[in-house]
């Protein structure tokens, strides 16, 4: 009996995950697949459900995928290190013939996995293609050149589907087309990705309309490039630092709240006013998300990555569709450092164009950046 192994955090499972199983399953022949969630990813931060919770949805999104299915709860077993190099072997002497599944994406990253030759070495890789990570057939080639082993890749192309984008929108307080429909049952049951409902209605009651439809823009945006390019921040530090990047851009009252002098009645004021006001009407502590927020109009010397990405998400926010923005999209999707640095060199050079004075800060960051 031939199993298929589909590890991940599903945090939460989407159909996509569950289209790709289907077909592998199909494909393949196989009589038996056996889901295995992610206890800690070692590869990415940590997921938003409890390890629990995301068993328990698991068993609902892929109850029906084939005859036999088991979600094996053996990274939890194990407690740490938890890379497939080290369970591959675990599973094939528990289940015996098995193949793993990735998708294209994962394929993209294969060689910095821990041992990709030791995972090709217990048994197949079957990679689904997805849109946007083409290429999938080049690539198996050259990783089986490279690893050793065998990569079938799968007739099937899924959609391009993000938990990460799912995550946000269900924090948001929105549906989500993407999951199956019996893990929205339980999410609504269990009250799950509620989490942020009381910080999102505030949100909305500072911000109009418009600002707060950027608001979600560039959140979304952030939580793509977070994906997109395994920048690996913390899930909730990006919905946070996004969702109020912009609390204050409407509201300008100081207040006597600590901000630089030399910003009060300047563009900028609002990403240091509204560190504070976070910190103040959300009861935001944490240093990582408020200098996220402070730091993403002006851009400063040696920023975290999580702040270079609330400033490049923000610039580039999908709801930003006037010339240049969709070139300097196309610049950050295929290199972020890059498209980082020539985002901050193009607001430089406008700034400095309009021929009124670039803030300090801004002045120092081209320094130190370009």
């Amino acid at each position: 009996m031939q199993t298929i192994i589909f590890g991940g955090a599903f945090d939460p499972p989407h159909s996509e995950h569950v289209n790709m199983v289907r077909e592998a399953v199909r494909e393949t022949g196989a009589e038996r697949v056996v889901i295995l969630p992610t206890f800690v990813p070692p590869h990415k931060s940590a997921g938003f459900l409890s390890f629990e919770e995301r068993v328990k949805l698991a068993k609902a999104a892929f109850c029906d995928v084939a005859d036999n299915v088991i979600v094996d709860e053996e990274e939890k077993t194990r407690g740490k290190d938890n890379y497939a190099s080290f369970l591959l072997p675990l599973m094939k002497k528990k289940y015996g013939d098995i193949a793993y599944l990735i998708g294209g994406d994962s394929l993209q990253y294969f060689d910095t996995w821990r041992n990709p030759s030791d995972i090709l070495a217990v048994c197949p890789v079957l990679v689904c293609e997805r849109e946007g990570f083409a290429g999938a057939e080049p690539l198996a080639r050259e990783t089986e050149r490279r690893f050793g082993g065998e990569l079938r890749v799968l007739r099937y192309v899924g959609k391009e589907v993000s938990s990460g984008r799912i995550k946000a929108t269900l924090l948001l307080g929105e549906s989500s087309d993407d999951i199956p429909a019996a893990v929205a049952d339980i999410i609504r049951q269990d009250g799950l990705f509620a989490e942020y409902l009381e910080t999102v209605e505030k949100v909305k009651r500072f911000e109009s309309s418009e600002l707060y439809e950027h608001s979600k823009a560039a959140l979304f945006r952030a939580v793509d490039l977070n994906s997109a390019h395994n920048l690996k921040q913390n899930f909730k530090k990006v919905f946070l630092a996004a969702l109020l990047h912009d609390n204050a851009k409407e509201r300008p009252s100081v207040d006597g709240l600590d901000v630089p002098s030399d910003s009060i009645g300047t563009p900028v004021l609002h990403q240091f006013l509204g560190a504070e006001k976070a910190r103040r009407d959300f009861g935001v502590t944490d240093s990582e998300i408020l200098d996220a927020i402070r730091y993403h109009t002006t851009a400063k010397p040696g920023m975290t990555l999580l702040e270079k990405l609330i400033y490049t998400a923000d610039s580039t926010s999908y709801d930003r569709e006037y010339a240049p923005m969709p070139y300097y999209r196309a610049l950050v999707d295929a290199d972020f450092e890059n498209g980082f640095c020539e985002l901050l060199r193009y607001t430089f050079e406008k700034v400095k164009a309009k021929g009124r004075g670039v803030y300090p800060l801004t002045e120092e960051a081209a320094k130190y950046y370009l």
